[in-house]
């Protein structure tokens, strides 16, 4: 019985841990839509939309992880990592990589 009310209360609260997560990972938004499903940036595999490419990673140097993507991608519109949405200065920074920049 008593191993019963502790899974239960493990299943109730579970959702709740998972809500509580912040967002993890990293987003890019490309200024022209990516040509290919998946991109990889060093050893990190990106998925792909026609508007945005992420990935679950969420270590190493933000600022890397930006001009990784925008070297891949092009002119980056908008970036996140970890939730954070890069300002204008740091997405400036990011963009001097970019592909044809």
């Amino acid at each position: 019985m008593k191993m019963f009310a502790l899974l239960t209360a493990a299943a109730l609260t579970l959702p709740f841990a998972a809500a509580a997560q912040p967002n993890r990972g990293y987003s890019a938004v490309p200024a022209s839509a990516p040509v290919a499903d998946t991109l990889l940036t060093r050893s990190t595999l990106w998925k792909c939309t026609a508007e945005r490419c992420a990935t679950p990673r969420a270590d190493g140097s933000h600022l890397t992880m930006c001009q990784l993507a925008a070297a891949q991608l092009g002119p980056l519109t908008a970036f996140t990592a970890n939730g954070a949405v890069f300002a204008p200065e740091q997405l400036a920074k990011c963009n001097i990589r970019a592909k044809g920049a």
